[in-house]
């Protein structure tokens, strides 16, 4: 894909189960190493990614090669494989089955970036952004005409 141009950048946003607290903070730095590593094995570029007890967000770039679909799902799978294997949280670790995705223009990453890193300060404060905190699909979104 050498002779592309191209700036695909995605941000994901997936839950535990049922939003259960799962991600514990003796683990969050382990399991986001796992993300970053996932990410990479699979063709993408990871810009930024962080956890909460709850939920997880990653700011990727992706090359036009790569399904977006199959990306989110493999690297879920992957990731809460090797937790669970290689971290032996108490219970184990299990995702959603949904995500939320956005594409983003590049002049949109450096904002996106400083949310992502500042998780715990937006959650505490109650100050979080509805669109990048949302996980899972919204069946009232416009659809086109038949």
């Amino acid at each position: 894909m050498g002779h592309a141009f191209h700036q695909l950048y995605y941000h994901f946003a997936w839950a535990t189960h049922a939003r259960e607290p799962q991600v514990h903070r003796s683990y969050r730095a382990e399991l986001l190493r796992i993300l970053n590593e996932e990410a990479n094995n699979r063709g993408g570029r990871p810009i930024r990614h962080n956890a909460m007890a709850d939920h997880v967000h990653l700011l990727v770039r992706l090359p036009p090669t790569v399904c977006v679909a199959d990306f989110i799902g493999q690297v879920k799978g992957a990731t809460s494989h090797r937790v669970n294997e290689e971290l032996k949280p108490g219970p184990r670790l299990k995702w959603q089955e949904g995500y939320g995705v956005l594409t983003l223009r590049k002049d949109e990453v450096d904002k996106v970036s400083r949310y992502i890193d500042d998780q715990e300060r937006h959650h505490a404060n109650g100050r979080l952004s509805q669109l990048l905190e949302t996980t899972e699909g919204d069946d009232d979104a416009p659809r086109m005409a038949p």
